[in-house]
């Protein structure tokens, strides 16, 4: 009963939490105007209820009754923590840590509009294939289905040479998608929840060895943007490297865990190789290049880091952006290509067999066939 409580609470926060860059910005102000927390909570539920906004309404509630209860209550990530999404709970710890309150809800503000950018991105090019794929299967069925007819209605002395060539392959298919159809969509669902499942589970050398395949790199490459804003926000409110990629790495998935791990045991062994200790697989190769040119210039990986997060936003985008557009072409590329050869051969089979089935070619086609049926025709080709 409490989980369901909870999916349904989830849901009532869902439009607060779309907006909430908003909110911080507006808990940025509360602290540059010395309004008392108190004061802030209360006076923005009556606005709520003004304008309506219940699920901003909920929120505001919750966190009234975590300060009320006074545990912590001047901690900023304590009292959000039951009304914000996981990722943004290790920005908030760097709330409560910065010295200026106002300026970190300001980054912070801003780490959560770029990571709502990248998302953006990444399901955008994601409701392509779940539009594509099904719309590609009806259409090869039933181009399928024109090919089956025409050989259903052929005499068999002209099939032979109706299904030479690509018509052939074309015939193939046809019959497997009529007989097999259901199966393959079903092995191809199955082989693609598989690896969805894995992307936030999946280490080791093994996981190294694919991460630069279309969806695993997709995976990589939004990750490592949610991470640059992540550190950005971190090391702009007066964080460590060190301190911040540990407060990353206990709020992360499996997967992101790991790869921090990996790179906090290589600063261990080389304190200064902070450029080496991140190319071990947590960055694509482009951003690991472009950290490497703006290390150059750079007084500390740190700057790096924040820079990545904050102006090259673009660049990280069109990365994602890029990695996304991969991942489409291998999930679709398959189906569309096959739909197009199907499609030609709707067009290919017809004709042919239209011309096979003129006078002349049908009656040399007729007597070919009965010579090679004939009784005697197949004793008449064997050794003596």
């Amino acid at each position: 009963m409490s989980r369901t409580r909870g999916l349904f609470r989830r849901a009532r926060l869902w439009s607060f939490r779309a907006r909430r860059a908003e909110f911080y910005r507006d808990v940025a102000e509360m602290y540059r105007r010395n309004e008392s927390l108190m004061g802030f909570l209360e006076g923005e539920i009556a606005n709520s209820v003004r304008t309506r906004q219940a699920s901003r309404e909920l929120a505001l509630r919750l966190m009234l009754s975590r300060y009320q209860e006074g545990d912590h209550a001047g901690r900023i990530g304590h009292l959000m923590e039951p009304v914000m999404p996981r990722g943004d709970a290790m920005m908030l710890v760097g709330v409560d840590r910065a010295g200026d309150k106002a300026q970190a809800l300001e980054a912070l503000a801003e780490a959560v509009d770029k990571q709502t950018t990248m998302k953006r991105v990444v399901l955008g090019h994601c409701a392509l294939p779940l539009v594509m794929m099904p719309l590609c299967y009806v259409l090869i069925v039933l181009l399928g289905e024109v090919i089956v007819s025409v050989d259903r209605s052929a005499p068999a002395y002209v099939k032979e040479e109706l299904w030479q060539g690509l018509n052939g392959w074309a015939k193939a298919a046809a019959e497997l998608t009529q007989s097999h159809g259901l199966l393959a969509v079903g092995a191809l669902i199955a082989v693609f929840a598989a690896a969805v499942w894995s992307l936030p589970r999946w280490r080791g050398r093994g996981r190294l060895a694919v991460e630069s395949l279309p969806v695993y790199s997709l995976y990589r490459d939004f990750q490592s943007g949610l991470l640059f804003t992540s550190m950005a926000m971190l090391l702009k409110t007066g964080g460590t490297l060190r301190g911040s990629i540990e407060d990353i790495a206990q709020r992360s998935s499996l997967w992101m865990r790991w790869h921090l791990n990996r790179v906090l045991h290589a600063l261990d062994d080389n304190p200064t190789g902070t450029l080496e200790a991140f190319s071990r697989g947590v960055l694509s190769p482009h951003m690991l290049a472009r950290a490497a040119t703006l290390m150059r210039t750079a007084e500390s990986f740190s700057d790096v880091l924040i820079e990545l997060g904050t102006s090259e936003e673009s660049r990280v985008v069109a990365q994602v952006r890029k990695a996304a557009l991969a991942a489409n072409v291998a999930l679709v590329g398959l189906l569309v290509a096959m739909a197009g050869f199907m499609g030609v051969a709707t067009l290919t089979v017809p004709g042919k067999f239209s011309n096979l089935m003129q006078p002349v070619s049908r009656t040399l086609l007729k007597q070919s066939y009965d010579a090679r049926h004939a009784p005697g025709a197949a004793t008449s080709l064997r050794p003596p």
